[in-house]
């Protein structure tokens, strides 16, 4: 199997339901990146090892429904695959809907993934999360509640 036929079925194992087999995918001491910030969104920033993705999927599943999870185009060379697709779905907590498009690179020796970093449309995200105008954020409550939420 090749480095594109493994991230596809590291995929469809995500969209199966089947984390299991994603985490037994990756290296035990996987690098893990998000570009989302996680004092905005729990599932972001940096982690490390098994033990901690499984807290990214955790955070993910406790957070968002998804809609939809395409992965559209694949490009590969040597150790490392590039991933580029959308997701849409529902913030559980604020019951906003969105859409985003996303990057992900996988980086993979040996037949595992070593490190993975995703970069996602953090603005749609973190709007969609709090409900309302990512901009507010700092804002007296007062001027929160007059914003009305924007989508992009």
């Amino acid at each position: 199997m090749n480095n594109v036929e493994f991230v596809k079925s590291v995929y469809a194992a995500f969209l199966g339901g089947g984390i299991e087999k994603v985490l037994a995918a990756a290296d035990p001491q996987i690098e893990w990146k998000s570009n989302t910030d996680p004092a905005l969104l729990p599932w972001g920033g940096a982690r490390k090892g098994l033990d901690q993705i499984k807290g990214y999927f955790s955070e993910l599943a406790r957070n968002v429904e998804l809609e939809s999870f395409t992965p559209r185009e694949f490009l590969a060379g040597s150790g490392f695959v590039i991933v580029m697709g959308h997701m849409a779905g529902r913030m559980r907590r604020s019951g906003v809907r969105f859409e985003d498009d996303w990057c992900h690179v996988f980086r993979i020796l040996g037949g595992k993934v070593t490190a993975f970093q995703e970069f996602v449309d953090t603005h749609a995200l973190v709007q969609a999360f709090i409900g309302g105008d990512a901009h507010a954020i700092g804002l007296p409550s007062s001027a929160r509640e007059t914003l009305a939420p924007r989508s992009h």
